[in-house]
């Protein structure tokens, strides 16, 4: 079987405001749900991360199979810091279009993401309009149909969570905490 997982990130603009204290307060809600060990160890494909407890399952409206993800990589990993390119990894496909004109520069967007990466430009132009966006202005996920892809210096990673079906209850928990709309990033590797 092969490892997956959900990033899941707030939609903002310029970098997250304190991201390090932000990544702080979702543990300690995550810790104070039982949903994840104290300690840190080696249950993420990311590095230490914070092992899933069997309570993890309450965020999910479907139970989980017990018999999927038994190993040792299980468990919730915090980015904050750096920026960083949330994406779907295997398969990727990438829709980029412009929220004014409706272009889709696909492929072609990696120039513009790059800058975004660099620090350099957080507002590609469109090579079609010429208007400048915020890059989580535009639409990476073909029209609802692929999966988006998301940008920040936060976010958090769920490792082998099994694939189903969030709460909407623990969404809108995210959505709450991070105080901004949120992307959600599935991941197959």
């Amino acid at each position: 079987m092969s490892d997956s997982c959900t990033h899941i990130v707030p939609v903002h603009t310029g970098d997250y405001p304190d991201a390090e204290a932000k990544a702080r307060e979702i543990l300690a809600w995550f810790l104070a749900r039982d949903l994840v060990a104290s300690e840190l160890s080696d249950c993420t494909l990311d590095g230490p991360g914070y092992a899933f407890t069997p309570m993890i399952q309450t965020l999910f409206i479907e139970p989980m199979d017990p018999r999927v993800h038994d190993g040792t990589i299980r468990g919730l990993a915090l980015h904050a810091g750096e920026r960083k390119v949330f994406h779907p990894m295997e398969g990727a496909e990438l829709s980029f279009v412009c929220p004014g004109c409706g272009h889709d520069q696909g492929w072609d967007a990696v120039d513009a993401i790059g800058a975004w990466f660099a620090g350099e430009d957080d507002e590609p132009a469109c090579p079609a309009c010429g208007e400048r966006f915020h890059i989580n202005r535009y639409a990476t996920d073909r029209g609802g149909s692929d999966t988006p892809w998301a940008f920040s210096n936060l976010g958090i990673t769920l490792w082998n969570d099994h694939g189903g079906a969030f709460r909407p209850e623990f969404l809108d928990s995210m959505r709450g905490l991070y105080g901004t709309d949120i992307r959600v990033v599935e991941v197959h590797i």
